[in-house]
């Protein structure tokens, strides 16, 4: 009897061990998600130019720039780098209520090495 409970007992810690790492291993994932607002970019065909909006989540423009360069959108670095950018302008929105032009938070974002 006395060796059944010291087996489950090594038994359960070890799969309490194992929850606890995994838990931690996907905690640690940087979420590609802004905190608040939303961007959008658009893009013409044949064209090496888009312009980036961000909005509010009550959808208010808050900024628009356009940049000389086109965005891959579906890299991770992009999505962080449009974050870093809205997150900027939200900060100032917030602060002043008042749309900001020609600050040129995307093309910082993107030309940053």
């Amino acid at each position: 009897m006395n060796t059944i409970s010291h087996l489950r007992l090594a038994i359960m810690a070890v799969l309490l061990t194992t929850a606890s790492f995994t838990a931690q291993a996907q905690s640690k994932k940087e979420s590609l998600a802004p905190r608040e607002g939303f961007w959008v970019i658009e893009t013409m065909p044949k064209s090496r130019q888009c312009t980036v909006r961000f909005y509010t989540d009550d959808q208010k423009l808050i900024y628009e720039e356009t940049v000389s360069r086109t965005l891959k959108i579906t890299r991770p670095q992009t999505k962080r780098q449009l974050n870093a950018a809205l997150d900027q302008a939200m900060f100032v929105w917030n602060a002043t209520h008042k749309v900001p032009v020609d600050r040129q938070w995307v093309a910082i974002q993107f030309d940053k090495k």
